[in-house]
């Protein structure tokens, strides 16, 4: 099944878990040599191809001087060391947001794919949809409201990943910062599912 939902979808809602250090073993590259040059980012002894870099990551950026200091959407891999970056789109089909201009860069490139996958296979459970129901009819990324439906998925993921975030924090207050996204977005889980209509295609 393939992912209905992205690193940049994630994102779009919640940009502070790619900033976090937890799921450091999840960054698939990074380093201090970025370049960036309006929508480009380049940096030297990379491969982002062998790295498995792909369109619809998220990659880290600072600068020195803090000018460039966020998330931003990968748009696509131009070669194995050429990267074209944007600041993260409202749509995207729109054309890639210049980011700025600086050398010298921190940078990496961390996903949350492992937990996309069980997020998706989650919320495919709870719709008694494969995979998580095997001898279901359709599956997760064949239902046709996508919109409604990667919400859903979003909301899934993030409580997740802020339970493990409550759990691995040693700080009472980031802790409770933590526990306090997680539910919100459990509620938003429970809320999401209660009003959904599955559109899916005619059999």
């Amino acid at each position: 099944m393939a992912m209905i939902i992205t690193d940049t979808d994630i994102a779009k809602v919640d940009a502070e878990v790619f900033s976090s250090a937890a799921y450091g073993s999840q960054v698939r590259c990074g380093g201090t040599n970025g370049i960036v040059a309006g929508t480009q980012f380049t940096a030297s002894g990379v491969d982002f191809n062998s790295s498995q870099v792909t369109a619809g990551c998220v990659i880290y950026l600072h600068s020195a001087d803090g000018t460039i200091d966020g998330v931003f959407e990968i748009v696509s891999v131009i070669d194995s060391t050429h990267l074209t970056v944007s600041q993260i789109r409202n749509d995207p089909t729109d054309s890639a947001i210049a980011v700025g201009s600086a050398s010298g860069l921190t940078w990496s490139i961390k996903t949350l794919g492992p937990q996309i996958g069980a997020a998706e296979l989650e919320l495919s459970i709870r719709l008694g949809l494969k995979p998580g129901k095997a001898d279901a009819a359709y599956s997760l990324d064949e239902i046709q409201n996508t919109d409604t439906i990667k919400q859903i998925a979003i909301a899934v993921l993030l409580a997740g990943v802020y339970t493990v975030l409550y759990t691995t924090s040693a700080d009472a207050t980031v802790r409770a910062g933590h526990e306090a996204k997680r539910a919100w977005y459990g509620q938003q889980v429970e809320r999401l599912l209660a009003g959904v209509t599955i559109v899916l295609p005619a059999s």
